[in-house]
């Protein structure tokens, strides 16, 4: 294919995905294998749903399907329902994206409970469809490096089955998955890998931190509310039992991302985090200050300042310069290409340069980032960050000790505030070479 074939199948491409069908997360909800009912009244109702549909499956066969063939195709067909269930109480007709393709969901069976094989799971789709529970809201498709799963929604025959005004998204929960480390490709989804020693090593790790991260009682000093929640979570429903974390990696590779997500300490603003008590004692959180560009200047052989931004012109003056810095270094480690949106909202007039002149001091200040650029540094950086991670939380947890993560920052007793300060600098240390500078924050008074 020469070049003019290919910019018009680019083009064509392009017209095809624009006459699609808006199917982001706004429209849509992605499908998790593990949700689970926490409301009595709705369990019942979807029990009684689950057994007619039981019974119509099994009239389709000449002989009785044997016990274990019946609890997985309702098994299966149940977690359909309560997902199309739950996207509809957060918004009415909203749909789930669920892949059908054998291929995809063979490769993803590792993320899926035991019982959820590939071919029982499309069974139950097919006859949730045929009995009219579920419809197909809008197909899916594949062109070139855009995709999107089949969208379902509930029927209403299933609302009439199911729905009440009542249901909140509190009547709905995530349990624990079977797998703890997830390996994502370039699509963000979750695809098949062989356990190496590594990958059993940070598995036996990350369930250690887990086991004692649950015998823990991890608390607010106050009852969670809604103005607690971190913007991308007001939607969700969060439960301070919510404790098992996972380990992501991206991009197809256990060399990038690695961090630990999954906890409800890391779905709440700052503020909250400094009422958090751990078996009834207040907490301290400590956080390296300015990690990604700390590290940077460590591998570079440069002396860590005591605010490793402050190398930015004008930095070390104003604060609001710094969160610019912040946010046009970690998009530069992220980008593909030198063009990029960093800083928004910058005021050039308080600043007394440009943006495209500060995009340049950054550059300036931190030479190596050239180098870096269309290289997925930051998710390399991320898997540096999350191997000291698991260090500094194993540390811990053998002694017995819980320790709550938030990426480079961790919550423990705070009893414990010097030993941790103390690790967390060995640690980068042992690394790089160099002592960081380490924050802490104290815990909160607080009131009803």
């Amino acid at each position: 294919m020469n070049q003019n074939q290919q910019f018009l199948k680019h083009i064509l491409q392009a017209i095809e995905e624009a006459d699609i069908p808006d199917q982001g997360a706004a429209q849509s909800w992605a499908f998790e294998p593990y949700l689970r009912l926490n409301d009595e009244r709705t369990q019942v109702r979807l029990d009684a749903t689950l057994q007619r549909l039981c019974s119509e499956w099994q009239s389709s066969y000449a002989r009785k399907r044997n016990a274990q063939e019946q609890r997985e195709f309702r098994d299966c067909s149940g977690i359909v329902l309560i997902n199309v269930l739950r996207a509809h109480v957060k918004r009415r007709g909203m749909s789930v994206g669920i892949g059908r393709q054998k291929q995809r969901l063979d490769r993803e069976s590792r993320y899926r409970p035991a019982f959820m094989t590939t071919h029982r799971f499309r069974m139950a789709l097919d006859w949730l469809l045929k009995t009219d529970l579920i419809c197909i809201t809008a197909g899916g498709y594949q062109y070139g490096d855009n995709a999107q799963h089949t969208r379902f929604a509930m029927t209403p025959k299933a609302i009439a089955a199911l729905y009440t005004e009542q249901l909140t998204m509190k009547a709905f929960e995530i349990v624990e998955p079977d797998e703890v480390l997830i390996l994502r490709d370039s699509e963000k989804q979750p695809i098949r890998y062989h356990d190496t020693e590594q990958t059993i090593a940070m598995r036996n790790a990350l369930v250690l931190i887990n086991n004692v991260n649950a015998n823990a009682d991890v608390t607010l000093s106050r009852p969670l509310r809604y103005e607690d929640l971190g913007e991308e979570y007001v939607d969700t429903a969060i439960s301070v039992t919510a404790k098992h974390l996972r380990r992501i990696f991206n991009n197809g590779t256990f060399d990038q991302g690695g961090r630990f997500y999954g906890a409800w300490w890391q779905c709440v603003r700052k503020h909250v985090r400094r009422i958090i008590n751990i078996n009834g004692e207040a907490t301290i959180e400590a956080d390296y200050r300015g990690f990604n560009p700390a590290v940077l200047l460590a591998k570079a052989k440069f002396t860590i300042p005591a605010d490793p931004y402050s190398v930015i012109k004008g930095v070390a003056a104003s604060s609001e310069l710094r969160d610019h810095a912040k946010s046009t270094l970690a998009a530069f480690l992220n980008a593909q290409t030198r063009y990029i949106a960093e800083p928004r909202g910058f005021d050039a007039s308080k600043h007394c340069m440009t943006a495209a002149e500060f995009r340049q001091t950054v550059l300036d200040a931190y030479p190596m980032i050239n180098q870096m650029i269309g290289q997925d540094a930051g998710l390399k950086l991320q898997r540096e960050e999350s191997n000291l991670a698991e260090k500094i939380m194993l540390h811990f947890v053998r002694q017995g000790h819980p320790i709550l993560p938030v990426h480079d920052a961790f919550i423990v007793q705070a009893h414990l505030r010097d030993e941790l300060v103390s690790v967390m600098k060995d640690q980068f240390n042992a690394k790089y070479g160099q002592v960081p500078e380490v924050e802490v924050k104290d815990s909160l008074p607080t009131t009803e």
